[in-house]
C-alpha cells in the first residue's frame, strides 16, 4: 500500500501529516509506531489525519502518537495542519480556520510567516496535588491533554527522561500526564524556559504547543503573569497569550513543510 504524506515540524515537534478527506487510510497501531520510528521508519513525534468535518467546519483532525495511542489534542500539530491547509491543500483564501478535535473546537490563523491557535479547552486546573513535586510552583491542568507543570531552579540540570517518567506514571494520574520544566529567565519581561517529556511519544520532545499554554496558565495562576508569555523551547521560542479570566488563550510560532514523499506499507 502506497501511503502519500507530508512531513512537518512545528518549532521541533514533528508530524507525519496524511490528507484523509477521503477516509482513505484508518492505519494500524503497529503501522503508525513503524511510520514514526526514526529509525526504520520516516521518524516523527506523531502522525495526524485530516478528516473532513461532522460539524461544518473546515476540517477535523485526528493525533495519533509515535506509540500509537491516540491524543485528544496537540497544539504543535493543530498549528501544522493549519499551515498544510492553507498553503499546500489551499482549502480557502481565508486565513481564519475553525476545525475539529476529538474533544474540542478550535480557531487556528495565519500571522505572517506563523500560525495562531486559539486554545478553547482549559480544564481540571488544580483537580490533582502536585504541590509535593517543586518547591516552587506546581500545577497540574489540561489544556485539550493532562499536563502537569512544575517551576525549577534550572530546567538543563534536569534528567527529564527519567523524572518526567516517573511522574508521567505516577498513580494519581489516571490516565497519565505529560510532564513541563519550567524556569523562570526573566520575571519582568515574563519569559521562562521550558522542557517537556511527553505521554505517548515517551520521551522529551523538543517542543509542546498545550505544554506551551499549561506552562503560561501555570505562570498566570501562580506568578500573577498576564498578557504575553515568551517560551523558550529546545525547537524555538514561541508565544502565549493568556488573559485574566482565561477565557483568551492563545500561542503563536513558526512551523514548516520539511519534505513530502510516498510510505510503503508492507503486509
Amino acid at each position: 500500500m502506497q501511503i502519500p504524506f507530508i512531513k512537518y515540524s512545528g518549532s521541533g515537534n514533528d508530524f507525519i501529516i496524511l490528507d484523509n478527506r477521503n477516509e482513505s487510510f484508518d492505519l494500524k497501531k503497529e503501522d503508525i509506531i513503524s511510520m514514526c520510528s526514526r529509525k526504520v521508519g520516516i521518524g516523527a513525534d506523531g502522525l495526524v489525519y485530516l478528516n473532513s468535518s461532522k460539524q461544518n467546519n473546515d476540517f477535523a483532525i485526528r493525533i495519533m502518537n509515535a506509540d500509537g495511542s491516540e491524543a485528544e489534542m496537540c497544539g504543535n500539530a493543530s498549528r501544522s495542519i493549519v499551515h498544510y491547509a492553507f498553503n499546500i491543500l489551499k482549502l480557502k483564501s481565508d486565513t481564519h480556520f475553525v476545525f475539529d478535535t476529538m474533544n474540542g473546537v478550535y480557531e487556528g490563523h495565519i500571522v505572517g510567516d506563523q500560525i495562531k491557535i486559539k486554545m478553547t479547552e482549559l480544564y481540571d486546573v488544580d483537580a490533582i496535588d502536585v504541590s509535593d513535586l517543586s518547591t516552587k510552583a506546581a500545577l497540574f491542568l489540561n489544556t485539550g491533554v493532562p499536563h502537569t507543570v512544575l517551576q525549577v531552579n534550572d530546567v538543563d540540570d534536569i534528567n527529564i527522561c527519567n523524572l518526567g517518567s516517573a511522574i508521567r506514571h505516577d498513580s494519581r494520574f489516571k490516565n497519565g500526564t505529560n510532564v513541563d520544566f519550567f524556569e523562570v529567565v526573566d520575571e519582568k519581561k515574563q519569559k521562562v524556559k521550558l522542557r517537556v517529556y511527553e505521554r505517548g511519544v515517551e520521551d522529551e520532545t523538543l517542543c509542546c504547543g498545550t505544554g506551551v499554554m499549561a506552562t503560561a496558565v501555570t505562570c498566570a495562576k501562580k506568578l500573577g503573569w498576564s498578557g504575553e508569555i515568551e517560551i523558550e523551547a529546545k525547537g524555538g521560542n514561541l508565544k502565549a497569550i493568556v488573559d485574566d479570566n482565561y477565557k483568551e488563550l492563545f500561542f503563536q510560532g513558526p512551523v514548516k513543510a520539511v519534505f513530502e514523499g510516498t510510505y510503503t506499507l508492507h503486509g
